[in-house]
């Protein structure tokens, strides 16, 4: 219990820069987390630069066990950082992906008990959103945005928000209407993939 409680402090990190330093994220190991078959596995940013530090890497795989050691526990400690200071925005992983069902379920835990912050979450697991929002509602608060990789698509019965890459062949089916992001939360402060609906889409440039 000890050594829990000790790596249970400050599991929301404010490092990245594209992110500002003001947003509260909390990250899990890449790889570990994502699909088996994750198109973007090879060329992840999260192999080069900071993330792949030894350190920064060790601290995303002791978050992944502490949350499979005690899932609720984990999400409490989350909701107490979070009760001190009142966020806008709130980032899930900018590394790895969400964990199992449980993990998402808490994720709307998370969402209805801090509804003043708006929730932001990249994922390529399409299957395990599809299949839990089949029988739960979304909070409005969380936005769930499914991750297409050049040729590769997700399934998206619900139309949930997508996002694509530009990989600058010119031939990527991306949509016209699709917000092309600067690289920078900060250039549009949150206001546009926090605020995402149904149907809508953004595109990144490949980095």
């Amino acid at each position: 219990m000890k050594r829990e409680t000790l790596q249970l402090t400050n599991l929301l990190t404010f490092a990245n820069i594209k992110l500002g330093g003001k947003i509260p994220q909390l990250n899990m190991p890449y790889g570990i987390t994502c699909r088996s078959d994750a198109p973007c596995f090879k060329e992840c940013y999260c192999t080069h630069g900071n993330m792949a530090f030894n350190s920064v890497r060790d601290s995303h795989k002791n978050k992944l066990e502490l949350y499979k050691e005690n899932p609720e526990a984990f999400f409490k400690k989350i909701d107490s950082e979070m009760s001190f200071t009142s966020y806008k925005y709130f980032r899930w992983h900018s590394a790895g992906d969400i964990v199992d069902i449980k993990y998402l379920n808490l994720m709307c835990w998370l969402a209805r008990r801090h509804k003043e912050t708006r929730f932001l979450c990249f994922t390529k697991k399409f299957e395990l959103v599809n299949t839990y929002f089949d029988g739960h509602k979304k909070p409005e608060n969380l936005i769930i945005v499914l991750s297409n990789w050049g040729n590769w698509r997700v399934n998206n019965p619900h139309n949930f928000p997508e996002s694509y890459v530009d990989f600058g062949r010119g031939d990527e089916a991306i949509p016209r209407f699709a917000y092309v992001c600067s690289g920078n939360c900060g250039d549009c402060d949150g206001q546009h993939c926090w605020h995402m609906k149904k149907g809508d889409s953004v595109v990144f440039h490949k980095h």
